[in-house]
């Protein structure tokens, strides 16, 4: 963004909290849900699989599923957009929100990152009174059968938020109270229409800068956001960061001066 010499002292970062979706992911090559080519759209039986009410008695179903996002995810390498907000870190207090689960954020470099619906290369006990003990364990390898878990030997299941499933309360603070703090927010390749995700624009200050960087403008919800960046991510998003820290430079020295 600039020279190195140039970066603030971690108590003068401006704070970002972002909130990141699909097409964040996208151009590194992996599959999106939603949209015209997404796997619901292609294979309308995976609604079954990935329902908490109904993927244990379609197991098999189920690890197949995410065994073929987990051999996707581990050829897919972070994209420019992914790069761009770890590098964003030398520059901002960056909070990251992911409704994504393959963990590209974190293969880029980026530090503060919530995984709000989970994560890929974890697996949890389908008991939950197993897992509430024990917890998720790191789970690289694509499965031949359908794994068992090692404390009590039950079925084991991606650890990943499935439909009829609540986000954990924990995660959800978290990113409320990122979402309170920031003096930027932005949403990146995402729709707008999952929630609790998309309702973390309503808990940002309101003197904050609200961005939206996505193919398409939110249904409704435009008028919330102060800046609106249509296009892909992944070749916009380094010179956006940039214009909007020079921004944020410039608040700070104008309110500098106002003081005196």
């Amino acid at each position: 963004m600039t020279d190195d010499a140039d970066a603030p002292s971690p108590a003068a970062k401006p704070r970002l909290a972002v909130l990141t979706g699909a097409g964040v992911s996208a151009p590194s090559g992996l599959p999106v849900y939603r949209g015209g080519d997404g796997m619901w759209d292609r294979d309308p039986e995976l609604a079954k699989i990935t329902t908490a009410s109904r993927w244990y008695g379609k197991a098999e179903q189920a690890w197949n599923h995410w065994n073929d996002l987990r051999r996707a995810a581990l050829l897919a390498q972070p994209n420019p957009a992914h790069r761009a907000l770890a590098a964003a870190e030398s520059w901002f207090d960056v909070h990251i929100t992911t409704q994504n689960i393959d963990g590209l954020h974190q293969t880029a470099g980026s530090t503060g990152v919530t995984e709000l619906h989970g994560g890929l290369f974890r697996s949890r006990c389908s008991r939950r009174a197993c897992h509430a003990r024990h917890g998720a364990w790191p789970d690289r390898e694509v499965h031949d059968t359908v794994p068992t878990c090692p404390h009590c030997g039950r079925i084991a299941r991606a650890d990943v938020i499935l439909f009829g499933e609540s986000v954990p309360a924990k995660k959800l603070r978290g990113s409320v109270d990122a979402a309170r703090k920031a003096d930027v927010w932005m949403a990146i390749g995402t729709s707008g229409t999952v929630f609790p995700a998309a309702g973390l624009i309503d808990h940002s200050r309101r003197d904050a800068s609200r961005v939206l960087v996505n193919a398409e403008p939110w249904p409704g919800n435009t008028a919330a956001f102060d800046r609106e960046v249509l296009g892909d991510a992944a070749e916009m998003l380094a010179d956006l960061l940039q214009d909007v820290y020079a921004e944020q430079r410039q608040e700070r020295r104008d309110r500098t001066v106002s003081r005196r």
